[in-house]
């Protein structure tokens, strides 16, 4: 995929790095990405900053669906980016998947 058809999405990983359960973090530019798979197996990708400090949540507990931050503490949904306690969600962001290349889309 050439850069003038990519529409914004950046080459995160392969599928096969992306584990059955469980996170798969990588970084695209300044941006910390957690990547994971729905119920359906479908791949799906989240901030993987912290809403409350803005610490890399990579070496966070994982408890089920829920990383804790390792700075404070903060739970999130790292399938959903549903934040499970008083902080904000986490950003969410489109992923397209090419051949076996997982492409994911920052911002809007």
């Amino acid at each position: 995929m050439s850069a003038a058809d990519n529409q914004g999405y950046r080459d995160a990983c392969s599928t096969m790095q992306v584990p059955a359960s469980g996170i798969y973090f990588t970084t695209l530019g300044a941006q910390e990405v957690m990547l994971s798979r729905d119920k359906a197996g479908d791949i799906v990708a989240v901030s993987g900053f912290c809403t409350h400090s803005m610490g890399r949540l990579e070496g966070g507990t994982v408890e089920g669906d829920v990383i804790i931050c390792p700075h404070h503490g903060a739970r999130f949904n790292f399938r959903t980016g549903r934040a499970m306690t008083s902080c904000p969600n986490l950003a969410t962001f489109d992923v397209k998947i090419v051949g076996h290349r997982v492409l994911v889309r920052l911002g809007g």
